[in-house]
């Protein structure tokens, strides 16, 4: 094989392939970000219901099921 050859895929092998993955990382912090903060916005709305419910005869999962329906948009 060609010396020139075999450096080439060195350098290559040695830096693009960390650079690749330091950008592939990247990207994907980029994509969740969003649904990171779609998902804590939820759980808030969540718990807000759950604390704001005040029917004593509904249990703990009752009360989670509802703040699921409204906080995806249902009404009652």
């Amino acid at each position: 094989m060609d010396p020139s050859m075999s450096q080439a895929r060195e350098l290559i092998n040695a830096h693009l392939y960390p650079v690749l993955l330091i950008f592939a990382v990247i990207y994907g912090a980029i994509q969740i970000s969003p649904l990171a903060n779609q998902a804590r916005y939820f759980n808030h709305c969540v718990d807000d219901v759950i604390r704001e419910s005040n029917v004593e005869k509904m249990s703990f999962s009752e009360k989670r099921a509802l703040g699921v329906r409204l906080c995806n948009g249902t009404s009652l």
